[in-house]
């Protein structure tokens, strides 16, 4: 085995039959090429749409590993879809659940193509699994394969464990756990996009507005005078950003305009006002 595909974690000797590397490569491949992509462009198609749906703040993102996304490229080299005869391989316990991560990711793949097949009025090419029969054959024939892999992966995982210890074993795969979910959401992100809600720009600022009021009323209860309008709106929306941020706890948005005649609640946006103004009581 050259030594720049070689395994970089302790291994395992297995032997992969052609209809197990014709289930395992495709999703490497798509996985590979979208990687590539993500390095070109900063981004790829398979990448979740951060500017278009951003996440709440702590949303976890995951964390790039360069040592385990090598490792997981050197075992696409190693993979070819047009093998005829079984391959005798060695393969440590990530790149066993790399081959596992990479074929559900090539059915949620074929399962996008297959709705923007549909969406276009096409007709899909049994050849690339998007018709009934085939995307329903790569289904079955895809579970003993992974069923087979998690098999060896737990050798792997007893080969890794005895090299390292438990300790390093442990940080390993809290590494990799992390690794895989940037994987998910910036290479290999097949979920459907959410419809844009046309109306949400109104609907936010619909609530922008019912925030300035309650205010408003807080700060004329508690006597302090409304600071300019601008400023004040700049105030509102700060809160509002904080609140689906989490960081205003149980006073979220919807809580406050469910309860826009509470005082309790108007008092709370007026405090709020307060501690970022310069406001003087009457």
């Amino acid at each position: 085995m050259s030594k720049n595909v070689a395994p970089l974690y302790p291994a395992i000797r297995l032997r992969l039959s052609p209809a197990q590397i014709a289930i395992i490569a495709p999703g490497i491949e798509v996985i590979t090429r979208s990687y590539k992509d993500h390095l070109r462009a900063g981004t790829s198609k398979l990448s979740y749409p951060f500017r278009m749906f951003p996440p709440a703040r702590g949303f976890d993102r995951g964390t790039f590993n360069q040592p385990l996304m090598d490792n997981f490229l050197c075992l696409g080299k190693r993979l070819k879809t047009k093998t005829k005869s079984r391959k005798s391989m060695q393969m440590d316990t990530f790149q066993l659940r790399a081959s596992v991560f990479a074929i559900r990711v090539y059915i949620d793949f074929v399962r996008r193509l297959r709705r923007q097949y549909r969406r276009l009025g096409l007709e899909g090419k049994a050849r690339m699994h998007i018709d009934d029969r085939s995307f329903t054959q790569l289904k079955v024939k895809s579970q003993p394969v992974i069923h087979s892999l998690e098999r060896h992966m737990k050798r792997a995982n007893l080969a890794l464990m005895t090299a390292v210890g438990k300790e390093q074993y442990t940080e390993l795969t809290v590494a990799w756990k992390q690794h895989l979910r940037w994987m998910r959401l910036h290479v290999a992100y097949c979920k459907p996009w959410a419809k844009p809600n046309q109306n949400l720009r109104k609907q936010q600022q619909q609530a922008i507005n019912d925030l300035v009021q309650m205010a408003k009323r807080g700060l004329n209860n508690a006597r302090y005078p409304a600071p300019e309008e601008s400023r004040l709106r700049h105030i509102i929306q700060l809160y509002a950003r904080y609140a689906r941020g989490g960081l205003q706890g149980l006073w979220t948005v919807q809580f406050m305009l469910a309860n826009k005649a509470s005082f309790t609640s108007t008092y709370y946006l007026a405090q709020f006002v307060i501690e970022r103004s310069k406001l003087k009581e009457f």
